[in-house]
């Protein structure tokens, strides 16, 4: 399963529970091992304390074999039968069992220390003790060599119950663990489950805060939602009110030509028509203008302009521009001029759309700055760090009660018949911050002055 579709309970119980199922697996194999050596140490003690009894039951008895009840006696409660022999110092056997198994070659024999060793006698694997030992006694006088083995059952039993017991244990433990892990996951998720709850009962048009109590790792996570639905909020009020607006804003163009449309159905002479038909042209020109402006407003609204970047000559661009409207400002006896030093100025941004702000900024102050003759200055300046760009008219300025607003959706003067959207500025101030730069507007009764700055980035 894909780690990015886990869930957190998931998560939670995956790296809690996996190390510690490593850490039981880990400690029950160190609990085995802990056991055999346990149980072999157990053996050897019993099996050196028989070689002891062996021996000192040898010398009382005057060298006669071990009764058979005391060997009985022995299996009966070791589980195991047991062997023994007793040789003197030449060598010769004393008393027990012939053939004991052989001393591993390795081993250094000393007097009074005993040496345990694993080997096989007749097909079983037995446990075996030898010493030295010296014997003060009429029928065994001096040093002797004491052997002593034991089949292996009882180990091997005692072995298997500590084992299972540890194991057990260990099974329990884990068990006990886990259940209060998830327990505990599961209080802890649960302010994550209410809140899951609760987003999931809310309707589609709920976009209001969600006001709940929750733990401190989760209100940074809270918050970030609540900043969402407060950005989704007033991007769904100001889409509303851009459709209604734009609604208005288009009611009137097309109102206006279906009664210039009328009139001059209704036209008695050629003369009058014509008259009518230019009103007409004239109305739709504007609505197309409108209808383009409104395409804008939403088209950068709608997605990141920045993935259009790339290296422009604003010189050649402003150029463009400026030729694009020289007949218009002929006709209007409006002297337009651009001043720059150089003959290529690059800047990094969206050619469609610079050049749609710098269209807004010109159109504007031919439309509202020099309706009736004066002069429009472009100027264009490269500095260290960034290019600007100045667009200054001789106009009658803008009202001072105005300035606040003149860079809002739809805003015009009232008092205005210019027939102007009031979208223009406020789709350049738009365009002008998405390409992380400035406008800023200064007007008072000599003229109206629009100052764009925008950064080179090298």
């Amino acid at each position: 399963m894909d780690e990015k579709t886990l869930s957190l309970r998931s998560r939670l119980l995956f790296l809690i529970i996996l190390p510690l199922v490593l850490i039981v697996s880990v400690g029950t194999v160190a609990l085995y091992f802990d056991s055999q050596k346990k149980s072999q140490e157990i053996y050897d003690n019993l099996l050196h304390t028989i070689s002891q009894v062996i021996l000192r039951d040898t010398v009382l008895s005057d060298g006669d074999l071990l009764t058979e009840q005391l060997l009985e006696t022995l299996t009966d409660s070791l589980n195991d039968q047991t062997f023994y022999q007793v040789r003197d110092e030449s060598n010769t056997l004393f008393v027990g069992y012939s053939n004991p198994p052989v001393i591993p070659k390795e081993s250094e024999i000393k007097p009074y220390q005993p040496i345990f060793y694993d080997s096989i006698y007749h097909d079983q694997s037995v446990r075996v003790i030898f010493s030295r030992e010296f014997i003060s006694s009429m029928e065994i006088p001096g040093w002797v060599n004491i052997y002593v083995w034991q089949t292996r059952i009882g180990q091997k039993k005692l072995l298997y119950e500590l084992a299972t017991d540890a194991f057990v244990t260990m099974i329990i433990m884990l068990i006990s663990t886990a259940l209060i892990v998830w327990f505990g996951v599961q209080f802890g998720l649960k302010p994550l489950l209410e809140l899951q709850t609760a987003i999931r009962k809310r309707s589609a048009d709920d976009l209001s805060e969600i006001t709940r109590t929750v733990p401190k790792e989760v209100s940074s996570l809270l918050s970030s939602m609540n900043n969402l639905f407060s950005q989704l909020r007033k991007a769904f009020t100001e889409k509303d009110d851009f459709i209604a607006n734009a609604a208005h804003q288009l009611r009137n163009p097309i109102a206006g030509i279906q009664s210039q449309a009328e009139a001059a159905e209704k036209s008695k002479t050629l003369e009058s028509m014509k008259t009518r038909i230019r009103d007409v042209a004239k109305a739709a020109k504007q609505t197309s203008r409108l209808t383009q402006q409104l395409l804008s407003m939403e088209h950068i609204s709608q997605r990141s302009i920045k993935s259009e970047f790339k290296k422009l000559n604003l010189v050649i661009i402003t150029q463009e521009i400026l030729t694009k409207f020289a007949l218009r400002a002929d006709k209007q006896k409006v002297t337009l001029s651009l001043l720059c030093h150089e003959s290529q100025i690059y800047i990094v941004g969206s050619e469609t759309f610079l050049s749609e702000a710098i269209d807004n900024l010109v159109d504007n102050a031919l439309l509202y700055g020099c309706p009736n003759g004066g002069s429009i200055i472009v100027e264009l300046k490269l500095k260290s760090n960034s290019v600007e760009l100045l667009i200054k008219d001789n106009g009658k300025g803008i009202k001072p009660e105005l300035l606040g607003n003149v860079f809002d959706r739809f805003f015009h003067d009232s008092k205005s018949n210019n027939g102007g959207s009031g979208l223009g500025l406020s789709i350049a101030k738009t365009i002008i911050e998405l390409h992380d730069g400035t406008l800023t507007l200064n007007s008072d009764e000599k003229g109206t002055s629009l100052f764009i700055s925008i950064p080179i980035k090298r």
